[in-house]
């Protein structure tokens, strides 16, 4: 079997083709909100054989909508989740449809987040890069590959919501790595020079060689020197596994390539991380770097934290920087490299 990490990104069948949405409601109570609901909006409601499906028949496409969107704030968040649902073009279930059923609540979000779904069909994914500076030259040495998507229209969709429409589709894996590719194939096309830092999450690894190994692969298949890759652990605070997160960066760094983690310095955890992965570069927590010039306390905190950091050997990188006092008490503080405003903003290289 595949791992689930190497899956593709899917982009299922359009969801108004259906006109039976068939609903298994964990108990009789919910069953009766929802009937009660889809008889307010005029729809035809019936019950299986075995009395445990709820049956709407649908006439419009937007009416699935509606009545969903009335579903949300009508049932539990309980009821949500327990409620099995699927969209069907027939009243009854089929063995193939088996594996489609999902929870109610996913299969809103499925409406919800639609667009995320023609982004992965139209392959819209891509990255916009933020440079990244030499302490004291200010020479520009590398950059950071941030997640996007762009429409047709030329709209961009931040990271932050790509990302939580593939949590709520429960794709967040695949898009964890589909991202690291397109960083890659970006990186090649563009042939960007020195380091590029990629962001990825640990707990979208399962098995670390199975898992990287397309990851790999891409970079060989590119030409890309893996040590000019840092790959980049980002959530620092909601990492609780050291022993998987460890075997995950050590499979990174068979391959060559190096890492880093990021937020370092926004809480006590992150510290423990520092000391046990021993990581080849550190980033600042931004809460830190802004403001650091005229803020004894942060000063402390930076200044330790680079020394820390130093002594475990890892280059420092002092992220969002956008006044140039914050620099140059970073630069005293003897962080390696600058990110941020000041420097330039991410952008998507046409």
């Amino acid at each position: 079997m595949a791992c689930k990490c190497t899956r593709p990104l899917t982009s299922r069948s359009p969801l108004r083709e259906g006109k039976y949405l068939l609903l298994w409601p964990p108990m009789l109570h919910t069953a009766q909100k929802i009937r009660n609901a889809a008889n307010q909006l005029g729809l035809t409601v019936k019950d299986a054989a075995d009395q445990t499906c709820v049956v709407v028949e649908f006439l419009t496409g937007t009416t699935k909508e509606t009545l969903l969107n009335h579903l949300t704030h009508l049932l539990t968040e309980e009821e949500l989740d327990a409620t099995q649902a699927l969209l069907s073009s027939s009243v009854s279930l089929s063995i193939s449809d088996v594996p489609k059923v999902r929870s109610l609540r996913h299969l809103i979000a499925a409406f919800e987040h639609q667009w995320f779904e023609r982004v992965i069909r139209e392959g819209r994914l891509t990255s916009a890069f933020q440079p990244i500076v030499q302490a004291g030259s200010h020479q520009v040495v590398g950059h950071e590959a941030l997640l996007r998507a762009r429409l047709p229209n030329g709209e961009e969709i931040p990271a932050a919501r790509l990302l939580a429409a593939a949590r709520a589709l429960g794709q967040l894996v695949q898009l964890d790595v589909q991202a690291r590719l397109v960083a890659l194939e970006r990186v090649a096309q563009h042939s960007l020079s020195g380091l590029v830092l990629i962001n990825f999450s640990p707990t979208a690894v399962y098995d670390p060689a199975a898992c990287l190994r397309a990851t790999c692969q891409a970079a060989e298949r590119l030409h890309i020197d893996p040590s000019h890759i840092v790959f980049e652990v980002i959530e620092t605070e909601s990492l609780t596994n050291l022993r998987h997160v460890n075997d995950v960066l050590t499979e990174y760094r068979r391959h060559g390539f190096r890492v880093a983690l990021d937020d370092i310095g926004s809480g006590y955890s992150s510290l423990v991380w520092l000391s046990a992965l021993q990581p080849d570069f550190v980033k600042i927590d931004r809460q830190l770097v802004q403001g650091v010039s005229e803020d004894p306390v942060k000063q402390a905190i930076t200044s330790k934290v680079v020394d820390m950091a130093h002594h475990i050997g890892a280059i420092v990188i002092a992220e969002g920087i956008e006044e140039e006092k914050d620099a140059r008490k970073s630069e005293e503080f003897g962080v390696d490299l600058l990110q941020g405003y000041l420097f330039g903003r991410p952008r998507i290289l046409d």
